[in-house]
Formats: C-alpha cells, structure tokens, sequence
C-alpha cells in the first residue's frame, strides 16, 4: 500500500532502500520546541503546501503545523530556516513524506537538511515597561509610519478597494476589528471574544487580515506585566476556535500568538517600540510591514491598536 506521503514500505518505519535524496542542505535555526521534538520523539509527517520561500508540513507525531523557510525568512514558531534559496520547482510534491532519523531531516525525495548544529531560537516578547513615556512616543511614530506606508486592502482601509466584495470585506473588517478594541477597552472578555471570532478567517490570502490583526493584538496581550494580561484566556479561547473559521497554517499562527510566542521580526519590533529610539522602532516596524502582501500591515496595525489600548487604560477609569 502506497500511503499518504508517499513511502512505499507499507509503514512509517525505515525507509526503503531504493529511496535518495538528491541535495544536503543546512538548517541554519530552528524553533526551540519544533527541535525538541524532532530530538526527542521519532517525529514525521507529509509536506502540506509548498511555495517559494516556504514548505509547510503537517505532523502526524503531534497534529501540529511547522514551515521550513529559505535563508530570507526570520525565525518564527514551528519553522526551521534552511541555507537554501526557495522551494519552487524543487522536485517537491504536496503528500511527499517528512522524517527525522539520524539527526536529518527527510523531505520527500528532493533534499535532506542536516540539524546537527543548528542554532536554537526562542520567541521572546519584552515586559511592559514601568515608564511609559518612550512607549506613548514611539507608537504615535509607528501609527503614523503605517498610515504612510501599509499597504492597504486589509485592516488598513483604502479608497482603491476594485469591486463591491473587497469594499464590503473593507467594511466587515473595520467593523469587526473596532467592536473587538471598544470591548477591550471597555474590559468585556466576552463581547470581545465575540468579535475576535468573527475577524478570523476574514480577508483574502493564507493568513487573512483578520487573523494576521489577532497575531499583532495577542502580542501585546501576552506582554508581561502589561494592563491587557487578564485577557490572556480570551486569546487561548479564540485560538481553540480557528479549526472551524481559518486554514490550519494561519491558525497554528493563532494558536502560537495566544500564547505569547510569534516570529523574530515582531519580537524586535516589540522591543524596539519599549526600549528602542524612533530610527530603530522604524527599521524594525519596516521588516514587519515587509511580511507578505499585506500581512505585514494587518499585524502592524494589531499590535499598535494593542499598545495604544495598553497605554489609555480606558476599562480601568
């Protein structure tokens, strides 16, 4: 029996001996828990979806989703990143089997990467700071820097949407993301669960504006110390409910921000916006920007929302 990914043994043991891998490439880092498991439990799966500077693998060892990126992608949860330059017309094929065994990692028959010394990285989000003056400066920059330069079609509005759909997705959007900020700050968990759960799944793209908005806000929720902490189960509640309203890729993004852990970019622009002046707040915001289409944007705009609720403190008067 042929199965799902491809191995032709009849089982998931070891692989057959008429089977090779045509390229050894390095895996330049990895995410902490996606490297623990991969050292610690015989961890194998199927390549789910394949695009030019990412492969993302369904894990039948956990149900979990991972991605293994190409050099230019920064490092995130559940993603290893490899020296390689993209994925495209590579020889692989959505089903291709995924395994580790003897410290590399078997992606179908197109390539092996080897993780023996690998860097390990870890999400790290900074604290709330005590002082807020920096942080009140730097998020009037960042607002009026994604003003100018996000691109728009997602959270952000624009008078270019083409066709009555993207004006009426435009309209859901705003509608849906602002109901979820006023019940936040009116310190209604549960109004605001309501509105969370209908962003997701909103919006064109892998992961849609809504979910991408949610990604940048559950940030900022998960900031230690920080005034928006008591809605932590909120974001854990939302992220259980995203296998019914998004694709699986954007939920275990959901799935990871509610828990406080997200990609490198948005770390250092977090601790660029506490600590950091308004040049390095700006080069970093522009890397979070830069992520896909309008991800980038719908993030930015999550996690400024979020730090500007943090610091009215309106529930709390």
């Amino acid at each position: 029996m042929v199965s799902e990914g491809g191995d032709k043994t009849g089982s998931y043991g070891k692989i057959a001996k008429t089977e090779s891998v045509s390229i050894v490439s390095a895996a330049i880092s990895c995410d902490a828990e996606f490297l623990q498991y991969m050292s610690s439990l015989k961890w194998e799966g199927y390549v789910h979806s394949i695009f030019d500077r990412t492969v993302n693998l369904h894990s039948r060892t956990n149900d979990e989703f991972y991605t293994i990126a190409n050099r230019q992608v920064d490092n995130a949860p559940n993603t290893l990143i490899t020296d390689r330059d993209g994925f495209a017309n590579q020889g692989l094929a959505v089903g291709d089997r995924v395994y580790v065994e003897h410290d590399r990692l078997y992606v179908g028959k197109a390539f092996v990467l080897t993780l023996r010394d690998v860097r390990v990285w870890r999400s790290k989000l900074p604290s709330y700071p005590d002082d807020e003056g920096n942080l009140r400066s730097n998020a009037a920059a960042a607002a009026s820097f994604i003003e100018i330069y996000g691109k728009g079609s997602g959270i952000k509005r624009t008078s270019e949407r083409a066709n009555a759909m993207d004006q009426e997705m435009g309209r859901l959007l705003t509608e849906r993301s602002n109901g979820l900020l006023r019940a936040l700050s009116m310190g209604e968990a549960s109004l605001a669960s309501h509105y969370a759960i209908q962003l997701m799944g909103l919006g064109p793209g892998l992961t849609p504006s809504g979910d991408d908005f949610l990604v940048g806000l559950f940030a900022v929720i998960n900031l230690a110390d920080g005034p928006l902490q008591p809605f932590r189960p909120m974001c854990e509640q939302v992220a259980a409910a995203s296998a019914d309203r998004s694709n699986p890729i954007s939920g275990m993004a959901l799935k990871k921000a509610a828990a406080g852990q997200v990609r490198e970019s948005i770390g250092d622009f977090m601790h660029h916006m506490i600590h950091g002046s308004k040049t390095e707040v700006i080069r970093s915001l522009s890397r979070v920007l830069d992520i896909g289409s309008t991800s980038g944007t719908d993030i930015a705009l999550g996690l400024v929302k979020g730090l500007k609720l943090s610091l009215d403190k309106k529930w709390e008067v």
